[in-house]
């Protein structure tokens, strides 16, 4: 009798065995074939000095139309674009969703990373666009809204096996030569103040301080409102320092051009918490961002500005609602999906697909760094 059940048991686990393994076996498959789609875009036209890339954290298809119901009319950044299209967002890691260590980084370098790495892959460090730009002589900025210890801001401007790991984050910040970096987060670079003046940075929290002739700049508030006329200079909003530090940026890199990433963080957070009021506050705030960006570029000429996301967070069902019927039960789940998300191109280029992997958009970013024309 006992052998009996020792022999059914051990069938059991070999059975169970067979079916994880065939399980793992297939998703292993799956990502692989995943993971042999080119980056390459053959045919790519055009050249631009500078190249603006923005990111909506957590920003998905759904979130767009809750908020142009909240707006009353189409976002500018989807009636202003040339190109749109939607991009897939999934990272090497075997299971779920991707995170936005991997997905940034993806998107800063075109490769696909496991989640929580930071422009690095098993130990090793990954070329972001940002690092290229600076090797072709460009002017550079990283703008995030919660602040540029963030897993988004991080994977264009630093190195890290994992996106906790702060003290790499800013370790490799202030060596990257970077130019300007701005957002968030005063509190926790407060107590990191001297070692980022030490690197050459001139420290401010004050719009008033913001000085154009500074060779290097890292601006930090408490927050960031989501209205302009709550701003302050001490509390500007997300599109009014993405003015100033494009103004900066295109003085300083003269005919060399610049490269900015621009992230709104909070469509996430509020996205993770449920919490519809705050998402549609900061979809509008992104919305309102990318409208200045476009204005602001057609006035400096020569710009490629790419708007997107690097997930969908939240699972959020949209069928039509109005505005007054919008509600915190929309959202279906407290996490990342591995819903597509949109892109929009702004700028005339052709060889660009509809739906893209969000890698490719790190390549378009290369091309053009890499393709200037002089102003």
């Amino acid at each position: 009798m006992k052998k009996k059940i020792l022999i059914a048991v051990t069938a059991l686990f070999i059975c169970a065995a067979l079916i994880t393994g065939g399980i793992f076996g297939g998703l292993t498959a799956a990502r692989n074939n995943r993971l042999k789609i080119s980056n390459e875009l053959t045919g790519l036209t055009g050249e631009y000095k500078n190249v603006i890339l923005l990111i909506g954290d957590g920003m998905g298809k759904n979130h767009m139309k809750a908020g142009e119901a909240v707006y009353g009319k189409d976002f500018e950044m989807r009636t202003r674009a040339v190109i749109a299209g939607e991009a897939m967002t999934f990272s090497q890691s075997l299971t779920g969703p991707t995170d936005s260590a991997a997905s940034a980084t993806a998107l800063s370098t075109g490769v696909k990373v496991n989640n929580g790495e930071v422009a690095r892959h098993k130990g090793e460090n990954i070329k972001s666009n940002m690092e290229l730009a600076i090797e072709n002589g460009m002017s550079t900025g990283v703008i995030a809204a919660e602040g540029v210890k963030g897993a988004t801001p991080a994977g264009f401007s630093a190195h890290a096996d994992d996106r906790n790991d702060l003290d790499d984050i800013l370790g490799t910040q202030l060596i990257s030569n970077i130019d300007l970096f701005m957002g968030g987060a005063k509190e926790y670079y407060d107590e990191h103040a001297e070692k980022i003046q030490n690197a050459g940075y001139t420290y401010f929290s004050d719009m008033n301080d913001f000085d154009n002739s500074a060779e290097k700049l890292w601006g930090v508030f408490d927050e960031l409102p989501t209205d302009s006329a709550e701003s302050s200079s001490t509390a500007p909003t997300l599109a009014q320092i993405s003015v100033a530090a494009i103004e900066y940026l295109d003085e300083k890199s003269g005919d060399n051009g610049f490269f900015l990433m621009i992230e709104e963080s909070y469509i996430d957070k509020m996205s993770h918490s449920n919490d519809m009021e705050g998402m549609l506050a900061h979809m509008l705030a992104y919305n309102e961002t990318v409208n200045a960006v476009l204005d602001i570029a057609e006035e400096i000429g020569d710009t490629l500005v790419i708007a997107t996301a690097d997930h969908e967070t939240g699972g959020l069902q949209y069928n039509g609602e109005l505005a007054a019927d919008l509600n915190n039960k929309m959202f279906t789940k407290t996490h990342h999906t591995k819903a597509n998300v949109p892109y929009f191109i702004y700028s005339k280029i052709d060889g660009v697909p509809e739906t893209l992997n969000n890698t490719q958009i790190a390549y378009i970013c290369r091309y053009y760094i890499t393709n200037r024309q002089a102003a």
